[in-house]
């Protein structure tokens, strides 16, 4: 019996290579614990007076209350967000 193979995709006169898709998760799985590295962020003051844009960056990683904390992946987008409300967070490494 012959193989059943896809044809290359022909668009706008160049052949293109498909691309593989990563994996799906499976229920139950959650995003961030195929990050390698985590960190856990503790907010610790409080975000009045704070400007919008740093109230706004707090709520973003997940933080509403002093001493609440969220365990987030150890990547450049957090690192940036935590350097932006560094004085009022503090950063601790989860292994």
């Amino acid at each position: 019996m012959a193989e059943n193979k896809k044809a290359p995709l022909y668009i706008n006169g160049k052949y293109v290579v498909e691309k593989q898709l990563p994996a799906k998760l499976q229920k139950g799985e959650a995003p961030y614990t195929q990050a390698q590295k985590q960190i856990k962020v503790t907010l610790i003051k409080s975000t009045n007076g704070c400007l919008k844009d740093q109230q706004a960056t707090v709520a973003a990683l997940g933080l509403t209350k002093i001493r609440t904390f969220n365990v987030l992946p150890d990547n450049d987008a957090t690192r940036g967000m935590i350097f932006k409300v560094k004085h009022l967070v503090t950063v601790e490494e989860v292994k």
